[in-house]
């Protein structure tokens, strides 16, 4: 029996990033106005700003166009004199009223009573939006650009470098990775697996510095037996989420990071950023936080 045909792929809705993959969502649910403020929190801060300015002035040009179209709205305002409009509807969104023009006839009052209810809900709007914004936590813990595969207390171990880049302390941190990569079942379809790493370490009270995750790759580690050039010929990405609480704001952080196959390095290490104590001082030298070597022993 044959598969119906397949219907025709609609517009993208949606795209995200997974190692140095690009992913498309396609066919799913149209955009939806209860996403609004999830999106907004989501813009950068010069998209947002510029969101900010362009409702702005559309707000001014329709409400300075009602006034325009009947003569005799704005009392004092020159004849014809679409920015007089222009500038008496700005004056009316921000309530500030320089006694010079005002709503000359009951449509003007009506038109500036509700240009002031209309901004008294936007400026509650982009207040609330600024506020969240800015009191939302955000971390920044680094991730080292690669990950490698070297020789740890003679087991092949997968390691990757993550870092605190505040002075400040990330209690209870956590660190999860996984692997993702397409696999061929027995019925020879292609499925997409997760796998969970069992990590050397997997919590820390105090996260200041930097911390080196370490899976090793034993018989029950899904990258036993494998190459670089497995990882690739199975589109294999490796995740890691750190998350924890932040002890100056008091809540909770987190940061992700993905690598592809070709960022995973075999027979490499990294190199190391914190220096013997001088005195009672030790330096952690992040100029060095990405670098690796390849590595002498001839680790797999």
């Amino acid at each position: 029996m044959t598969p119906p045909p397949r219907p025709k792929v609609g517009p993208v809705r949606g795209s995200f990033r997974l190692g140095n993959s690009e992913i498309h969502r396609v066919g799913g649910r149209r955009w939806n106005w209860s996403d609004s403020y999830h999106w907004m929190l989501t813009l950068s801060w010069p998209c947002f700003f510029l969101l900010v300015g362009v409702s702005y002035a559309l707000t001014n040009l329709l409400f300075a166009s009602a006034f325009y179209f009947v003569p005799g709205s704005v009392a004092n305002a020159r004849p014809g004199s679409f920015l007089d409009t222009v500038f008496f509807s700005i004056e009316t969104l921000a309530t500030v009223g320089y006694g010079y023009m005002n709503p000359g006839s009951t449509y003007g009052h009506v038109v500036a009573s509700a240009e002031i209810l209309l901004g008294m809900v936007e400026v509650a709007t982009v207040t609330g939006l600024l506020f969240a914004r800015f009191s939302r936590p955000t971390s920044r813990i680094l991730f080292s650009d690669v990950a490698v595969v070297t020789k740890f207390n003679g087991v092949p171990t997968l390691m990757l470098r993550t870092g605190n880049e505040r002075n400040n302390l990330i209690l209870e941190a956590s660190v999860r990775a996984s692997l993702v990569r397409r696999e061929t079942t027995l019925e020879g379809q292609m499925f997409t697996r997760f796998y969970d790493l069992k990590l050397e370490r997997d919590h820390t009270s105090v996260f200041a510095l930097s911390w080196t995750v370490l899976h090793p790759i034993d018989a029950n580690s899904p990258l036993f037996g494998l190459t670089q050039q497995d990882l690739k010929d199975s589109a294999t990405t490796l995740t890691v989420a750190v998350s924890g609480i932040d002890d100056t704001l008091n809540d909770f952080v987190h940061a992700r990071q993905t690598y592809a196959a070709e960022h995973i390095y075999f027979g490499h290490h990294f190199v190391d950023i914190l220096s013997d104590k001088v005195g009672m001082v030790r330096t952690l030298d992040f100029g060095k936080f990405h670098d690796i070597v390849p590595d002498n022993s001839g680790a797999a």
